[in-house]
């Protein structure tokens, strides 16, 4: 993902983006508060995705295509932290059509269901709420941009319920800022100690670092 502004961005498109992101990256909120903040800048958001020039969303699609190289159109893919849709849009563009979508932020939601970017629309929050599907159901999830402090807080439980509804040799397929997958910051300790302790019980591998 991109930290970079649009080179054809505004200064009041860069400074409303700037002002909506500045109220979504604060360590100190409840989460709750958090996603009633997403929810108010709803509206602005694929705005503000591009103004910051995000290549997240596309990458994220490029790389589940490589996946699924053949009969797309089949494909079950559960979207976590989906937002307004933008990661159901780059999916479509490869020829993916069954996309559910699910996001803590029914405000959110609500632009992508009006968008209808999504087959089934869930308000769910990982790590606190089960998934809303049958276990093996889905043949990848994808994930991009999922909140930092949100992703700090997250239990071993949240990636066991992904792992769950996830068919056997599914993927799961996450795109975030380099840092979130590396050792550089110490306070995504326990999200990295989630991930190897659940690698080395056999509940899944780890396939590719890009």
């Amino acid at each position: 993902m991109s930290r970079e502004f649009s080179t054809d961005a505004t200064e009041e498109q860069k400074a409303v983006a700037c002002h909506h992101w500045s109220k979504t990256v604060d360590d100190n909120l409840d989460n709750q508060t958090l996603y009633d903040r997403y929810s108010e800048g709803a509206k602005a958001y694929d705005e503000v995705v591009t103004v910051f020039n995000s290549q997240g969303q596309k990458e994220l699609a490029k790389t589940t295509a490589e996946r699924f190289p053949r009969n797309r159109e089949n494909v079950r893919i559960l979207d976590i932290a989906g937002g307004t849709g933008k990661c159901s849009v780059e999916l479509r563009k490869h020829g993916f059509r069954k996309i559910d979508g699910t996001d803590a932020s029914e405000g959110m939601l609500n632009v992508a269901r009006e968008k209808g970017r999504y087959d089934r629309y869930t308000v769910g929050e990982l790590g606190v709420d089960a998934l809303d599907a049958a276990t093996d159901t889905y043949d990848a999830i994808t994930i991009c941009g999922l909140n930092v402090p949100v992703l700090k807080k997250l239990p071993i439980e949240a990636y066991e319920e992904m792992i769950r509804v996830v068919k056997k040799g599914g993927y799961i397929i996450w795109a975030s800022f380099d840092n979130v997958f590396t050792d550089d910051d110490p306070e995504l300790a326990d999200r990295r100690k989630h991930v190897r302790t659940l690698e080395a019980q056999g509940k899944w591998k780890h396939v590719e670092l890009r």
